[in-house]
């Protein structure tokens, strides 16, 4: 990791923690903890359990029990990035001696919204420090084997964790705000037999779900198109996802969600598109529901829905990294119409006489 001068350090210490103040006695720092801010607002600003011990160049927090490098700190309580931190260190010095380590990369760790310790796998200079690591070359496989590193509606950035407690050597995936910031997560098992012992997709613990992708939605395409799963976004422009709706249930929205709706994406065609019905029984049956709820819905046309299970089934089986707009528009319908379309997938399944 990145060392930084001493000096430099105790200026952002004072101008970044609470109340700030110099032990003489044994030259060492403390200060409220601006990142757990002491455990309650009653105790912050009263207790100064964070700690910078410069021999040891080290900041740790004795409440929440943060620890580490200076320059992790620095990076976390101020939003800085390395490049800007680095900057600044050749302004205050007037050179710039401070290189990284041969025995760590350098991550961006965001708090609270990425899982511990995530890994970018955008970032060349993470990849070519963790390229031997078997999890994160499962990863990267995974993610070339399914064409989400090409596919033209994918995320900024995919990440992985090795650490994380619940979302470690999962395939994490962000869900960015209109503006750009990421609000949740959604992990993914990466190996064959994480499959049969873990949940496929985990969502970030104690928070509320929105709509994934929504930052990359515009004005261009007329349409939205609302998928289940965060994955088959990837493939079509205007695509977001919801990460799950119950089969039965008329609740298709979490309160975030809603919010979403009925501003980013108030004055676009709102269109359902689920997984195969010709293939799927859950997904018929949300489908009926969505529409006798009024809702529009893609109704697998019967050449692609014996054939394919979902979206992302049909690109890596046709090798493609795009489904057009139109396609799905074209193949949309709402009320008494779609539930006459649903009607015939249903009596070729032998559902309906």
């Amino acid at each position: 990791m990145i060392s930084l001068p001493e000096d430099y350090i105790i200026e952002q210490f004072f101008q970044y923690s609470h109340q700030p103040k110099r032990n003489r006695y044994n030259n060492t720092y403390q200060a409220s903890c601006v990142i757990c801010r002491e455990g309650s607002g009653s105790s912050f600003g009263k207790k100064k359990r964070c700690y910078y011990i410069p021999k040891n160049d080290n900041i740790f927090c004795h409440n929440c029990g943060w620890s580490g490098k200076p320059f992790t700190w620095i990076r976390q309580v101020s939003g800085k990035t390395d490049t800007e931190i680095i900057a600044e260190v050749e302004e205050y010095t007037g050179e710039c001696d401070i290189l990284p380590s041969m025995d760590a990369p350098i991550v961006r760790k965001v708090t609270e919204k990425l899982p511990k310790d995530s890994i970018n796998l955008s970032d060349s200079q993470q990849l070519k420090f963790y390229g031997a690591n078997p999890i994160v070359s499962a990863c990267l496989h995974l993610i070339s084997n399914r064409r989400l590193n090409t596919a033209v509606n994918r995320p900024d950035n995919l990440y992985l964790s090795l650490t994380d407690p619940v979302h470690k050597n999962r395939l994490v995936l962000p869900f960015k705000n209109e503006h750009g910031d990421i609000e949740f997560y959604q992990s993914r098992t990466i190996l064959p037999s994480d499959n049969k012992t873990r949940p496929k997709y985990v969502s970030r613990i104690n928070a509320e779900k929105t709509l994934f992708n929504i930052d990359k939605v515009t004005n261009d395409i007329s349409s939205v198109f609302v998928f289940e799963g965060p994955i088959n976004a990837f493939f079509t422009k205007n695509s977001v996802a919801v990460a799950g709706i119950t089969e039965n249930g008329s609740a298709t929205f979490t309160e975030k969600q809603q919010k979403q709706v009925d501003t980013t994406l108030k004055w676009l065609d709102k269109i359902w598109v689920l997984d195969s019905q010709w293939i799927d029984t859950a997904s018929r049956k949300k489908s009926e529901t969505l529409l006798l709820n009024g809702e529009k819905v893609f109704i697998w046309p019967e050449k692609f829905g014996k054939q394919f299970k979902d979206f992302n089934d049909i690109c890596i089986k046709c090798k493609i990294d795009e489904i057009s707009a139109e396609f799905i528009q074209k193949n949309s319908f709402e009320g008494l119409e779609g539930i006459i379309k649903l009607s015939e997938i249903k009596r070729f399944n032998g559902l309906c006489k």
